[in-house]
């Protein structure tokens, strides 16, 4: 063998070796392995410790749960009297010499009956639905990093395999490059290589470009500036989608019990707001002092269920029951259209992988192999070896793209389930 071909001999066995680690990828039951990727490090971030750290870190959980404590101590208030009042007051003062008087009095709303029971419901039915916020929020975060982490993954996966096929590239330009030095082949033929060499380098540079920014994304969810965060996610493998009860699975969902909470909430502040327009009493009872004469006092205060009686926001409270029932309604029906939605992409983006290899790696492997045999024995030209590479290169990015949106059709159906990413 001649010594200039000893590097394009080396060259088509590292290529030949590629397409067997891609299909390794999308065959079901084996490993994920990326091609030319370096030993993942000790310190690899998961998909679920990325979820559990942006639970932990997201302003957006952190500020529901503030709000759900408060809500707590409203609760645990709402079942106190309201506070009594005390009026002073003395009479006769002035130049005349006269016997002043004196009165206190002391009131004590009486909250009985509808007005006391009614706020309590409501401060209890606030605060349950404080804590399913919560709940949707969490699962909101959950939504974010998910499609982050996994755009990580995505954009990590296309530069390794850019980066693979540029190396390539470049050991057949250095073998074509000595190859019109001496005479044996066209200067044409030499620039169609570094054209598509200038090519890969640039989708490989937007990629790895991709990468630092999703990464920074990551980052900034899970309250990490780390700038070795993209190198250190892996691929999650897809999760099990068991077959479920549609209704319960849309009634189970955070975002359906918070909106369903959310109509409780509506109705018990609605019924406070209509015993508010209902008669009040409170009870009376004081000292006075009049011309010498110390006496005490009694009596009941009543408040007469006519005039404004707590109408504004009694209309308003009652059209937000129905605007909040409208909202349950809706919730529903996104929900299970996206459990249906997710479940179908699950299913048929599952059996496309299993069929990758067969349909389009094959194929692709085959073609490049017969194009750069062709080129090594002499007998076929630059074009034809860059379309074969080409079309390899765009075969090995679709498998993987494929296998990843299997991951993430898994992943995206376990959660519009309303169960965790991972489990």
């Amino acid at each position: 063998m001649a010594p200039c071909m000893a590097p394009t001999v080396l060259l088509l066995g590292i290529s030949l070796c590629l397409p067997v680690l891609a299909v390794a990828q999308v065959l079901p039951g084996t490993p994920a392995l990326t091609p030319d990727v370096p030993p993942a490090p000790i310190d690899v971030l998961t998909l679920d410790a990325a979820v559990v750290m942006a639970r932990q870190h997201a302003p957006a959980v952190r500020a529901a749960q503030a709000r759900a404590a408060a809500e707590a101590g409203a609760s645990d208030a709402a079942g106190r009297w309201r506070a009594p009042t005390l009026d002073l007051s003395i009479e006769n003062l002035g130049p005349q010499d006269l016997d002043h008087d004196a009165f206190v009095w002391f009131t004590q709303p009486l909250d009985i009956g509808a007005r006391r029971s009614t706020r309590i419901d409501a401060a209890q039915a606030a605060r349950a639905s404080s804590l399913l916020e919560v709940d949707a929020r969490r699962r909101l975060v959950d939504l974010a990093v998910v499609d982050t982490y996994l755009a990580v993954v995505r954009a990590r996966q296309a530069t390794v395999l850019l980066a693979a096929h540029e190396r390539a590239i470049e050991d057949v330009v250095s073998l074509m490059r000595r190859r019109v030095t001496e005479g044996v082949a066209p200067e044409g033929d030499l620039r169609k290589l570094e054209a598509e060499k200038a090519r890969t380098m640039i989708a490989r540079v937007r990629a790895d470009l991709d990468v630092r920014q999703q990464a920074l994304a990551l980052g900034l969810l899970i309250g990490r500036t780390d700038p070795t965060l993209g190198e250190r996610v892996v691929l999650p493998p897809p999760p099990p989608v068991a077959a479920v009860d549609l209704t319960a699975a849309v009634e189970q969902r955070a975002d359906v019990r918070a909106a369903a909470s959310r109509v409780e909430e509506r109705r018990t502040s609605a019924a406070a707001e209509r015993a508010l327009g209902a008669t009040s009493i409170a009870a009376t009872g004081g000292y006075k002092r009049t011309s010498g004469y110390n006496t005490g006092t009694a009596g009941v205060s009543i408040d007469l269920p006519i005039g404004l009686r707590n109408t504004p926001a009694r209309l308003r409270a009652e059209a937000e029951v129905t605007a909040a029932t409208l909202d349950l309604e809706q919730a529903r029906a996104s929900a299970r259209a996206e459990i249906e939605q997710a479940l179908l992409a699950a299913r048929v983006l599952g059996e496309e992988a299993t069929r990758v290899v067969s349909s389009l790696v094959e194929p692709a492997v085959i073609a490049q192999r017969s194009a750069r045999a062709a080129y090594r024995e002499g007998t076929g030209n630059a074009l034809s070896l860059v379309d074969a590479d080409r079309v390899y290169l765009d075969t090995q990015r679709e498998a993987l793209a494929l296998q990843l949106d299997a991951a993430v059709a898994s992943i995206r159906a376990r959660m519009a389930l309303g169960e965790d990413p991972v489990p």
